[in-house]
């Protein structure tokens, strides 16, 4: 390793859960582009009265239809749930103070020494040189602990497979277009047996483009300088 700097994009967006004034976990998103913890959400349904298909927005009280009349089918927020784990992964590499290895169990005393960008896992020294050993993890960026340097710039946590809201063992890999969600392997077979599913990436490339495209549109409809002055004149 040549330098132990940490690039880190500093995040424009608060990373607090307005409910809970803690760090976002499990960040859903509303329609309204609201976004809270999945358990603040419960709590908040539970309040508002079990049986209801819908929610309001404890913000602005805008009403978010549930799918199938359960929160976990809200809209999970993954590029706030990844800043919220660059954050807490940032204040663990410049703390002093001893972190555990991802790796070992649990009753071992070994203490991180450094971090997996990749993997995104803390590694005591044991693992740490065999993650340099092994074929699929040595080209890994390792970062030294211990109050090292962490400067704004680009990600520097690599994008980790999403668990699904209903069966958090399995990760999910397809986009069903019947109810517009992300779903696993498991769903497909008990509550999306005879849904259409798509690649999520597939889904992801086509909604880049027509971002594009519409940008595009944006762009070439510029209102003419003269347009207010004409205004202004009179002039029809």
């Amino acid at each position: 390793m040549a330098d132990n700097k940490v690039e880190i994009q500093e995040c424009p967006i608060p990373l607090v859960c307005g409910l809970c004034s803690e760090y976002y976990t499990d960040p859903l998103m509303l329609p309204c582009l609201h976004s809270f913890c999945m358990k603040c959400l419960e709590k908040v349904k539970e309040e508002q009265g079990r049986e209801e298909k819908s929610l309001k927005c404890p913000t602005c009280d805008a009403n978010a239809p549930l799918p199938s009349g359960k929160v976990n089918g809200l809209t999970q927020n993954l590029w706030l749930a990844h800043k919220v784990l660059e954050a807490t992964v940032r204040e663990k590499i410049t703390s002093k103070d001893s972190i555990p290895c991802d790796q070992c169990t649990s009753s071992s005393d070994d203490a991180a020494v450094a971090f997996c960008c990749s993997c995104c896992l803390f590694l005591c020294d044991f693992c740490k040189k065999g993650h340099k050993r092994m074929k699929k993890t040595v080209h890994h960026e390792l970062i030294e602990l211990g109050g090292k340097r962490v400067e704004g710039g680009s990600s520097f946590v690599s994008r980790q497979p999403t668990p699904c809201a209903d069966h958090d063992y399995e990760i999910v890999r397809f986009f069903c277009q019947d109810c517009e969600m992300l779903v696993c392997r498991d769903c497909f077979i008990v509550t999306h047996k005879d849904h259409t599913r798509i690649e999520y990436t597939k889904v992801g490339e086509a909604a880049r483009e027509a971002l594009k495209e519409s940008a595009a549109k944006c762009n070439e409809a510029k209102v003419p300088g003269t347009f207010t002055e004409s205004i202004a004149n009179g002039e029809k």
